[in-house]
């Protein structure tokens, strides 16, 4: 039988206690990066590879055991003072979920405030170092191809959704054209025929254009349905105008919108039934709200499996921009809510509409 290679065969080569070896292979700071590539060359050509067995008993201890207080995790909010990124229910739900996984794993996170504190990003560097805080939460940005010039070189990012640019993080977040492509397909599927959407530009920008995307999509695969123009808000004006002057042109039968903003009441305001008359869906749904049609994003979910892999980073030692970037989509779910009801004479999920005739196959 092959004798295991062990962390003690190689701590007796390289001439290091056998500690050193296990730090220098799972890549910790504290070990340089000449010994490290050392012991990783002695370990290759002994053939040492790692006890699955062992390394599975391990993590088996460690989830047994009572976390404890170990690290605090910076949550970076870069929101301007009138506007409060927690008042976003979505994203208060990153924030809670992030906080309920670093409890469990024996963090806590703490929320840093570039505007409210009037911190510059050298300013809050320097504290987060001063402290010892070595992990970053980056919280969604104000508005699409926003940066933020922290000392990241010191620093484990996880940043969440796209809007931070350039994107050279590893980031979470919902997986938005799927959850658009969901709520065309439910929408569908309940009769609608005139599926109009509503959204602001810049929250379409900062989801890397998932929902003109999925829009386009949905009316290539369905060249039969109706396709109203959607409506890319710019808020040039009051959204609840250009709302209305939309609306009344385009005459959609359901409207799916994202964010905010009070569509079903507009709509009522204009003396029309939500949803007798017109359905209202949302592309964000807050996990409390049971009113609302559409997509639940599953923002607990996100918050925790961004904290997941931050500490994954934070024991690896991994600091600064990765060589390739990993983007974690977290699937939404469709939520029936009370302001979409199935359409009399919708077709069933994958048939062709009647007045669509199949093309005669031709004579050969």
């Amino acid at each position: 039988m092959i004798q295991r290679v062990t962390l003690r065969d190689i701590a007796k080569e390289v001439g290091v206690h056998y500690s050193t070896v296990s730090m220098a292979l799972r890549d910790n700071p504290r070990i340089s990066s000449e010994v490290k590539a050392h012991i990783k060359a002695v370990a290759d050509r002994l053939g040492y590879v790692p006890d699955a067995a062992l390394s599975a008993l391990n993590a088996y201890r460690k989830a047994k055991l009572q976390a404890h207080y170990q690290s605090t995790i910076a949550w970076i909010d870069n929101w301007s003072g009138e506007y409060r990124l927690r008042d976003q229910p979505t994203f208060d739900e990153y924030f809670r979920g992030a906080s309920e996984r670093a409890r469990e794993l024996g963090y806590n996170v703490e929320e840093f405030s570039l505007k409210r504190d009037k911190l510059t990003p050298d300013q809050l560097s320097r504290i987060l170092r001063s402290r010892g805080i070595r992990g970053l939460l980056l919280a969604p940005q104000p508005s699409a191809g926003t940066w933020l010039q922290l000392a990241y070189e010191w620093f484990s990012v996880i940043t969440f959704g796209y809007s931070l640019y350039p994107r050279i993080f590893n980031l979470v977040t919902n997986h938005q054209i799927h959850s658009a492509n969901l709520a065309f397909a439910t929408l569908k599927d309940l009769g609608y025929k005139r599926i109009g959407l509503y959204v602001h530009k810049d929250h379409d920008d900062k989801v890397e254009n998932a929902y003109s995307i999925s829009h386009w999509l949905y009316h290539k695969k369905h060249p039969w349905e109706q396709r109203i123009e959607p409506c890319f808000d710019p808020s040039r004006t009051p959204p609840e105008e250009t709302f209305e002057r939309w609306f009344k042109k385009a005459a959609p039968d359901v409207v799916l919108f994202l964010g905010g903003f009070d569509v079903t009441n507009w709509i009522r305001r204009m003396g029309v039934r939500v949803p007798e008359d017109v359905g209202v869906a949302n592309l964000s749904l807050a996990g409390d709200d049971e009113t609302l049609s559409g997509v639940y994003e599953n923002g607990i979910t996100i918050g925790r499996t961004a904290v997941d892999n931050l500490v994954e980073m934070l024991q690896r030692g991994e600091q600064g921009p990765p060589t390739t970037p990993i983007r974690i989509l977290v699937e939404g779910v469709w939520r029936d809510g009370t302001t979409t009801r199935p359409q009399l004479g919708g077709e069933p999920p994958g048939a062709i509409p009647a007045k669509v005739s199949r093309s005669k196959r031709r004579a050969g």
